[in-house]
């Protein structure tokens, strides 16, 4: 049993964050290291702990607000931990060890964690300040979205995961939809063109219109100030009631580097996700090591049960692996991992089936998969990442490597 410790015994925690990064560690250090802590937990939003991964769920109406928890925030209240929402940090006094808040209170800590995550990117367009001209990052973005009535004409810029997932979103409820991509195809970063034509082809059918290749010109502003017309680049204006800016993220700084902490893109950790300054750590999308910033859930989680021991005084030590990425837009499963766009010294093997819209590609070097793109069928995608990760050699196996693994090792199928 761990002894108890009185409330003035126990070390002051601070999490400024309660973004899903941040209200994990609050839940999982308050149930493993819990006797040892006092835990306080500040969020920006109204709304903490939930999925941020969810929302378009959310806005498509796949799902109801009750699903949207990450974690208990009642139960974690119950259990002691002080959640503080709706209330940002304003500055940081590393020397004296204080946080103040826009409502003005002082909160002290011992250590002190920042999962301040990410902002949407805005585009340098003319009339993008305009109060019709949204990011999509948070459950009051969706509500927005969601108090549209009728059927509204939206303007997405950027064809990456999280506008896709918009446009769908908005499509479902009945929106007339156009997005913007600046790349000549759909998810450049996860997908081959001949990958992202199948998926482009899938959205189109659902009604939403695309503009490849192509950012607006600028936004036309009515009299009351809101954006009524995007302005294409051959000068045709399109009439939008809402535009959705999903043209990437930024990691939030902006605390830490006026308090004078360690900064580049994020916030400068080391392997034990200690920040240039002793008992301060940070972790999430807000952070980065090895000149690497994590979007992906997959490391963020890694970086929490490192920055748990770390906090108690155990070993352990944060290492980048290769993460891949598995994405669902609409129904359409996708799987990506490694290189997908092959050089001249590699070999690439392709499956298509139009019909039953599947896809993959494979890339191999020296006898070596070193990336997979599936679209449809993405069953075998967690066998290729682990041929990848454990260096398999496949030469054997190059006849059968692209039907997976049931036909490379019946006997484990």
């Amino acid at each position: 049993m761990p002894s108890l410790l009185s409330q003035s015994e126990k070390r002051h925690l601070v999490i400024v964050g309660a973004g899903m990064a941040g209200s994990k560690l609050a839940h999982d250090l308050r149930q493993v290291y819990g006797h040892l802590y006092q835990i306080v937990l500040i969020g920006e939003e109204s709304k903490v702990g939930y999925n941020r991964i969810m929302l378009s769920s959310l806005l498509a109406n796949d799902i109801s607000p009750a699903d949207m928890s990450l974690v208990d925030t009642q139960k974690m209240q119950d259990d002691g931990v002080q959640i503080l929402s709706n209330d940002s940090v304003t500055s940081l006094d590393l020397e004296a060890k204080t946080l103040t808040l826009s409502s003005g209170q002082v909160i002290t800590y011992d250590q002190l964690v920042l999962a301040t995550g990410s902002r949407a990117s805005v585009l340098p367009i003319k009339g993008v300040s305009a109060s019709n001209v949204m990011g999509f990052r948070t459950w009051e973005d969706v509500d927005v979205m969601t108090q549209l009535e009728g059927r509204r004409s939206v303007c997405v810029i950027g064809g990456g995961l999280l506008g896709l997932e918009a446009a769908v979103g908005l499509v479902k409820r009945g929106h007339k939809v156009v997005v913007f991509h600046r790349s000549n195809w759909l998810l450049n970063r996860q997908l081959d063109e001949e990958s992202a034509e199948l998926l482009l082809n899938r959205l189109e059918q659902m009604g939403i219109e695309f503009r490849l290749g192509e950012s607006p010109e600028s936004f036309l502003q009515a009299d009351d100030g809101r954006v009524s017309h995007v302005i294409c680049q051959n000068g045709e204006p399109l009439a939008v009631h809402l535009v959705v800016m999903a043209a990437g993220i930024y990691p939030e700084i902006a605390l830490a580097k006026s308090a004078g902490l360690a900064t580049n893109r994020a916030i400068l950790v080391d392997e034990q996700m200690q920040t240039s300054h002793p008992d301060v750590f940070a972790l999430g999308e807000c952070c980065e090591f090895e000149q690497q910033t994590f979007g992906l859930v997959a490391p963020i989680w890694t970086q929490i049960n490192v920055l748990m021991k770390v906090l108690v005084g155990e070993e352990a030590a944060f290492f980048i692996e290769p993460t891949p990425t598995k994405l669902k837009v609409s129904g359409v499963n996708l799987f990506s991992v490694g290189k997908i766009q092959p050089s001249e010294e590699d070999s690439c093997i392709l499956f298509k089936d139009v019909s039953a819209n599947h896809y993959r590609k494979l890339v191999v070097n020296d006898g070596l998969l070193v990336g997979a793109i599936l679209y449809g069928n993405v069953a075998d995608g967690s066998w290729y990442f682990q041929l990848i990760q454990n260096k398999t050699n496949v030469s054997e196996l190059l006849d059968l490597l692209v039907f997976g693994e049931a036909y490379c090792c019946p006997q484990v199928a």
